[in-house]
């Protein structure tokens, strides 16, 4: 019995053993942890921090951190830095940064950032003059020596600031201009290399040729009114530009503008309610101010046109050239105005205006006229003449108003739609004038009716006639066969070196290509220092008076003279000895120099005085004139010449 129990009780102590209870020899706790971190100072941006190479942490405000995972007490540390700041770009250092953890947390590694700073240069090309400063952002001065190709300012400039380079002074010696490209920007993590530096020698500006680099396109209508810019700016007129009332548009002094094959630009007035709608080119000197309007490509542009009456085209010193691709309208003018009348509408001013190469005319007035102020018209290279009209405008004409065209015949204005003279009208031009009718009427018909009417021509004018049938042209004053018939005074105020001058249109003229001119009531007329040549033409005209006999028609002779006076029968216009003076009738057909159709109760007056005829006419130069009550004298027939 007793060595059971003690078998029994052996292993129950082992088993105790075994299983640790109550012995001395138990393992240590672990040491506690502390949080490792520090501070930072200095930071523009986001920087990425390690301990002992790991447990990363970014940071991006200044102050304290702490890395996530604590260490244990006597564990040795080690805080760097993984990642830079990049925006802007910064260098951050650690002070302090390693040791080991004693006890406490861990606070001394001290993170301090500086942004860093970069070199601000480029490049130059082209610099032969002296005396080019730079600057970067507004200062920094830097002298950059005559051909260095390349530049860097003294002074860097941090990451994520501006830059910005510029030209203080341009170069001189030789006067050059340095424009700067690539010149501004952001400093960003390396130094800055590409502003470039571009000198080129200045070139004379010239007005009307030199642009800025400018360049602005139109199209469509303009409805408010608008400047285009000068100063070298080209404007491309792409399509038809249309400017509608109220709105002006104002072209500055040395503008350029380009207009496309057929683009014109219209100016279209409002007649309803009155307003204006202008074109204004605003030049102020034939070289150096001058508004240039030329074809952008090979093909000619259209042309500038006002459609109504409150519609206006204003030109200052203004150069046109290449236009009038209008496919035949009005003559292919370049400029065009259309008025409504009865009397021309003024609607064109000039002012030092050249127009050249024009696809045909270069102006077509359509009851239009200039405006009263225009003064110095020059136009050349026309395929056409040079302004078209109606006779009632042609007192418009400015009276330096010139053509430069080797087809001299070309240089005259041709009378278009209306040859007739309705009111009062004082032509000045020195331009020749072509008429190309069957007749043309001086007096008070429809639409006016005035019942006098003057023309007057001033020295140097020239009005040339071309029959448009079969009949040559006759210029008739006046209107016969009424009780008060109207009157029609003709007044030329020629000199001995400057007459006025009526002629043929013919390139190769010869007497006879036109009828004449007919007097028929023209009380107060008055004829000095003219030329009457290549007249007596038949024109059918059927007065009597007291005129030779033809044999070679067997009855007195026809009314064939190159100047006719007289109103017939009814004694309403009888002339001054003095109607005509100082004056030449020259290479004209006819029966007659001057034909003596009116009344009176003797024969005369001589109209010959101080006069000079030519040869020319068949009979006399001047017939007698109808006396009353007959051609007899004491029973004696006495028609004949007057002045043989």
């Amino acid at each position: 019995m007793t060595r059971s129990l003690v078998t029994w009780r052996l292993p129950l102590i082992l088993l105790l053993s075994a299983c640790g209870g109550g012995g001395s020899g138990d393992p240590p706790a672990p040491p506690p942890t502390f949080a490792v971190g520090g501070s930072v100072s200095g930071l523009n941006g986001l920087v990425v921090l390690q301990v002992n190479g790991g447990d990363d942490l970014t940071v991006s405000a200044n102050g304290s951190f702490a890395f996530a995972t604590a260490l244990a007490d006597g564990t040795a540390y080690s805080v760097s830095v993984r990642t830079q700041p990049s925006s802007p770009a910064q260098t951050c250092a650690v002070a302090n940064p390693s040791g080991t953890v004693s006890g406490a947390a861990v606070t001394a590694p001290s993170v301090s950032c500086t942004t860093n700073v970069y070199a601000v240069g480029g490049s130059v090309a082209g610099l032969a003059g002296s005396g080019l400063v730079l600057q970067d952002n507004g200062s920094d001065d830097l002298a950059v020596a005559p051909g260095a190709t390349s530049f860097a300012f003294a002074t860097p400039v941090a990451s994520g600031a501006p830059y910005a380079v510029g030209v203080k002074t341009q170069p001189t010696g030789p006067a050059q201009t340095c424009v700067v490209s690539a010149g501004s920007g952001t400093v960003g993590s390396t130094a800055i290399a590409a502003p470039t530096v571009t000198c080129t020698v200045n070139t004379a500006f010239v007005c009307g040729t030199s642009t800025n680099g400018t360049v602005v396109s139109h199209a469509g209508n303009i409805a408010a009114s608008e400047t285009w810019a000068g100063a070298g700016t080209v404007h491309l007129v792409t399509a038809p530009v249309t400017i509608l009332a109220p709105a002006t548009v104002t072209i500055q002094k040395c503008a350029i503008v380009r207009l496309a094959a057929g683009a014109g630009i219209d100016v279209r007035g409002d007649t309803t309610s009155g307003a204006f709608a202008r074109l204004v080119a605003a030049g102020d000197d034939r070289v150096t101010g001058r508004v240039v309007f030329e074809k952008s490509s090979a093909t000619a542009w259209g042309r500038l046109r006002a459609l109504n009456p409150k519609s206006i085209i204003d030109l200052s010193f203004t150069a046109l050239s290449g236009g009038g691709n209008v496919g035949g309208s009005q003559l292919n003018a370049v400029i065009s105005l259309n008025g409504t009348g009865p009397l021309p509408d003024p609607m064109l001013r000039v002012i030092g205006v050249d127009i050249d190469a024009p696809a045909g005319a270069a102006l077509y007035f359509s009851n239009a006229a200039f405006i009263a102020d225009s003064d110095a018209l020059n136009i050349a290279g026309h395929t056409d003449s040079m302004i078209a009209m109606p006779a009632m405008a042609l007192g418009s004409v400015p009276s330096n108003t010139y053509g430069d065209n080797p087809n001299v015949a070309l240089n005259e204005i041709r009378v278009v739609e209306n040859a007739n003279v309705f009111d009062n009208l004082t032509i000045a031009t020195p331009v020749p004038i072509h008429f190309k009718a069957d007749s043309v009427h001086v007096g008070g018909l429809a639409p006016t009716f005035v019942p006098n009417v003057t023309l007057t021509l001033e020295r140097d004018v020239t009005l040339k006639f071309e029959r448009a049938s079969t009949s040559p042209t006759l210029v008739t004053f006046g209107d016969i066969g009424q009780p008060v018939d109207k009157n029609a005074a003709l007044v030329v105020r020629g000199t001995a070196d400057r007459p006025v001058r009526f002629t043929s249109a013919k390139a190769m003229p010869a007497p006879g290509d036109w009828a004449g001119l007919w007097l028929m009531t023209s009380n107060g007329s008055q004829i000095d220092h003219a030329i009457i040549e290549y007249a007596g033409g038949d024109a059918s005209v059927g007065p009597v008076n007291c005129g030779p006999f033809d044999a070679s028609i067997n009855q007195p002779a026809r009314h064939i003279a190159a100047l006719l006076v007289g109103d017939g029968t009814d004694e309403q216009y009888v002339p001054p000895a003095g109607l005509i003076t100082n004056s030449v009738f020259r290479s004209n057909a006819g029966n007659f120099a001057i034909d003596s159709v009116w009344q009176a109760p003797s024969f005369g007056p001589a109209l010959t005085a101080t006069n000079q005829f030519g040869s020319g006419p068949k009979f006399c130069k001047q017939s007698k004139n109808r006396k009353t009550g007959g051609c007899f004298v004491g029973g004696v027939d006495q028609s004949g010449c007057l002045v043989p």
